[in-house]
């Protein structure tokens, strides 16, 4: 009898293993690779807090759309939004990218509040797109840790490495 018990917890056991290599595999070398946040802000023109009020601009081609954010606070390039790429008096910007596939996160509901890492939208995509801002990298939820990461990181610090292991993947999501 102690045989079968016995067999049965050492399955149990490799599931359990097999699970958490798994999740650690995906949380760390998934199928969307994210570069450092140094490097996502650097890259980025602005750098924004805002909360999604509107989705608009639904393309079912591409499965892409833009978004109207109402703009919470600047952490960099306010200077770059000028009169014309703010909305409804001044503290609301379009945002366009998301569902673009090279962004690893970039889907949204209404209501929800990110940091937004944007460029402004080249000249190639005009007029569609004149006047909005483009998703640039992966959203950051906001969190008290995630605002100081991104100022630390905009104040000239060293950006945190991807490979510190499966929870620090997530803690930037």
């Amino acid at each position: 009898m102690g045989t079968g018990q016995n067999r049965n917890t050492n399955l149990d056991w490799w599931a359990v293993v097999m699970v958490l290599g798994i999740l650690y595999q995906r949380c760390c070398y998934g199928s969307c690779p994210e570069d450092e946040l140094k490097t996502r802000e650097e890259s980025a023109e602005v750098v924004l807090t805002g909360t999604v009020e509107e989705i608009m601009n639904m393309d079912p081609v591409h499965n892409t759309y833009s978004c109207k954010v109402r703009v919470w606070r600047y952490l960099k390039g306010r200077t770059a939004v000028n009169g014309e790429v703010l909305l409804d008096g001044g503290n609301k910007v379009m945002i366009g990218g998301f569902g673009e596939p090279e962004i690893c996160d970039n889907q949204v509901s209404t209501g929800d509040t990110r940091i937004f890492f944007v460029k402004m939208a080249p000249e190639y995509m005009w007029p569609a797109h004149k006047n909005e801002l483009m998703l640039n990298s992966s959203l950051m939820r906001i969190t008290l840790r995630n605002l100081e990461k991104v100022e630390h990181c905009m104040k000239g610090g060293p950006g945190v490495p991807h490979s510190q292991g499966c929870w620090e993947c997530l803690r930037y999501h």
